[in-house]
């Protein structure tokens, strides 16, 4: 993604998260132990202009996690564009699993090393809700994302379930989502409340998968607080910007969406990557030996 115009930005946004190409998985055998990753574009590292990299979430967490548990080795079944349904399902997903789907590859994994996962990480549900509630004007529409979190409740619990029934002492971390939208703010007229406006909508989907991922017995890295998207009170001074709302500045400076090349690009930054990555071992933390 090169440019986008001032409002038509739902479209670019779909364009940016389906870009990239097969996920690389790296995967240990034998008696070693591996971190298994299912996700869509944040999962293997999409940056704009360069698309699939080794320097996504997943593979940073990787790598910090590697420091506590030797030998480590990394499954990532990750695609971009992936919604909750293809997951599943494997259709209309721009993957190919000899399993099926990305959800049956991951379970085939599981089942194939028995004992040899330490842990899993799901993020899923963000293409879903873009793809589906966010219209040219760049506005969620409300009513659409209350028609869709039911369904995706239901999805995101069928993911968790078949991967602990697949492994079931496993533990396994659900996100919630940063708000890419709220670097509107300043990016285009009425920039201000559009910006207000999608994170009210974009804190109910993130109740949502708080709630269905606690649910299933899953534990969830909030990656929503870390970037502090419900803060319009605080403020920063940003170069270049002047005083933003923190829950802004941090979208801009974790994200490319505010960059003069990638505008509207809704792909955390290996900065933002860093600090999801983080998010995700503060939680494992307290789950592994």
């Amino acid at each position: 993604m090169r440019r986008l115009s001032s409002m038509v930005v739902s479209a670019t946004l779909i364009v940016s998260m389906l870009q990239g190409g097969i996920p690389v998985a790296r995967a240990g055998g034998g008696d070693t132990v591996s971190y298994l990753a299912l996700g869509t574009s944040l999962a293997v590292g999409f940056q704009p202009g360069r698309g699939e990299t080794a320097k996504g979430y997943v593979d940073d967490l990787w790598r910090s996690m590697a420091m506590q548990i030797p030998g480590l080795m990394l499954r990532n079944v990750g695609c971009p564009g992936e919604t909750s349904r293809s997951m599943i399902t494997g259709t209309h997903s721009l993957c190919h699993y000899l399993a099926g789907s990305q959800l049956d590859a991951a379970v085939a994994f599981l089942q194939a090393h028995p004992g040899q996962v330490a842990f899993i990480t799901v993020e899923v549900g963000a293409n879903d809700f873009i793809e589906r509630c966010l219209p040219d004007s760049g506005r969620l529409d409300r009513a659409c994302a209350a028609d869709l979190f039911p369904r995706l409740k239901t999805r995101l619990t069928h993911i968790v379930d078949a991967l602990a029934v697949a492994a079931p002492s496993v533990p396994i971390v659900g996100m919630t989502y940063y708000d890419p939208l709220l670097g509107y703010w300043g990016l285009v007229p009425g920039g201000r409340a559009l910006a207000r406006a999608d994170q009210r909508v974009w804190t109910d989907l993130n109740t949502t998968f708080a709630t269905a991922y606690t649910d299933a017995g899953a534990t969830v890295a909030d990656v929503a607080t870390t970037f502090r998207i419900d803060d319009f009170t605080d403020t920063v001074v940003v170069p270049g910007r002047g005083e933003l709302p923190v829950n802004v500045a941090l979208t801009c400076q974790w994200t490319w969406f505010c960059s003069p090349r990638f505008a509207g690009d809704p792909h955390a930054n290996p900065i933002g990557y860093r600090k999801i990555a983080e998010t995700f071992d503060q939680e494992l933390q307290a789950l592994l030996p």
